[in-house]
């Protein structure tokens, strides 16, 4: 099954869990848990919260926990968070305060 893309835009702000079984890209503000298939947080974005996603791209800024198969920290990224991964690729000049966790399926750990 195909799915949209959920977008919470810039100057959005959620204070709410968000559960979507599609992709997800967020540009404004979450403060809340996120559940989908894949997450992309852009340069404006901003996350506090549990993240559990197969793939995950950060842009923009997440504090929290970070649950997934795939996460790329690309150069604009800024993360304090725990998290673990089955792969992970950390870009020059992302900021990253936290651990890192390999696991081989850490979509089962929570």
């Amino acid at each position: 099954m195909s799915y949209r893309v959920f977008s919470i835009p810039p100057k959005v702000r959620i204070r709410e869990n968000i559960d979507f079984p599609g992709p997800v890209v967020i540009d404004g503000t979450v403060l809340g848990d996120i559940s989908c298939m894949s997450l992309v947080v852009g340069e404006r974005g901003i996350v506090d919260g549990t993240i559990k996603a197969d793939r995950v791209t950060i842009l923009g800024e997440v504090s929290g926990e970070i649950f997934a198969t795939h996460i790329t920290l690309k150069p604009s990224s800024a993360v304090a968070a725990n998290i673990f991964h089955k792969h992970l690729s950390v870009e020059d000049g992302c900021l990253f305060e936290g651990n890192s966790r390999r696991h081989a399926a850490p979509l089962e750990l929570t």
